[in-house]
């Protein structure tokens, strides 16, 4: 019986801890969502899942932020975009890859290109580029012109930290080209009440803007043009029932995408704006390029919150 109980747990220890209905092996050791592989799209740190993993450091180790501009106007090769098939998790070959495969990313026209397409079942197919690099405060800038020119299409540059939950973002939706809209969550607790709009823009589907999070320790920014517009305070998040602070505080990831809204469930439809009218498209996300100025200077290190 004893000989049993050590096989087995020499067994469990060998192939790792569940994903999905499977357990992952050596030859594919990175759990996403059910599923084990050994490329980018399973292995890098913005998306693996390390405890359902073949072991913990099966997944790639997390690149920290540095100080970095990335120019997607130049071509392809300059070390700004890549697809994620390319990319072997050195953050110095590509700042930002494609999540999804097949991938409707790509850098043309001087900029990249995220681009929501039809589907034979009528909803959109879309995009999402994610920076190989985490960030835990700093300032995060981008030159963007919005792909939402109908309604039901979403438009987002996102700093989140998917496993916890904790969210930055600037939103645009089809149904209001003429602003932008702005939210923060912490831990997936997701209060859409505490969206803040711009104040009014040129067409954010024709013109490029340039939008900006300053996100410290005690505050973010949100800014468009230079202009600020929100100001959220951590010292104003304090929940004294749970005797914590719901500010967003954890590592986490700068992603573009563009996404069909109108499809979805009712309440993300109707702040979509409902069905998209694909006789108005292309609906293509441009970004000419994207800077990031780490709050510890671009030394790699991390920082723990006050408690």
């Amino acid at each position: 019986m004893k000989t049993v109980l050590l096989a087995l747990v020499f067994s469990a220890a060998v192939l790792g801890a569940k994903c999905g209905d499977q357990q992952c092996r050596k030859d594919a050791p990175c759990c996403v969502k059910g599923y084990c592989n050994i490329n980018a799209m399973y292995c890098a740190p913005f998306s693996c899942e390390p405890d359902n993993s073949l072991s913990p450091s099966s997944c790639w180790s997390t690149p920290h932020c540095v100080d970095y501009t990335a120019d997607f106007t130049k071509p392809a090769g300059s070390g700004a975009f890549a697809q994620i098939a390319d990319y072997k998790g050195n953050p110095s070959t590509a700042s930002y890859v494609s999540q999804f495969e097949p991938s409707n990313a790509n850098l043309a026209n001087e900029q990249l290109e995220l681009t929501l397409t039809k589907q034979s079942d009528g909803k959109g197919f879309g995009a999402v580029v994610i920076g190989t690099r985490a960030i835990q405060y700093g300032t995060v800038t981008a030159v963007v012109r919005s792909g939402c020119r109908s309604t039901g299409v979403v438009s987002s540059l996102i700093i989140r930290n998917d496993k916890i939950g904790d969210e930055i973002d600037f939103e645009f939706v089809g149904a209001d080209k003429l602003t932008v809209q702005s939210n923060y969550y912490w831990h997936n607790e997701l209060d859409y009440t505490k969206m803040v709009k711009s104040s009014r823009l040129p067409d954010t589907t024709e013109a490029y803007h340039t939008y900006q999070v300053v996100w410290a320790p005690d505050s973010i920014q949100w800014l468009v043009n230079g202009n600020s517009f929100r100001t959220v305070n951590r010292a104003d998040t304090w929940d004294a029932e749970r005797k914590v602070f719901r500010y967003p505080d954890t590592e986490a990831f700068v992603s573009f995408s563009i996404w069909d809204g109108g499809s979805g469930p009712k309440g993300t439809s109707d702040w979509a704006g409902k069905p998209i009218n694909w006789e108005k498209g292309p609906f293509i996300m441009g970004v000419k390029s994207i800077a990031v100025n780490c709050y510890f200077r671009g030394n790699e290190t991390t920082y723990t919150p006050p408690v």
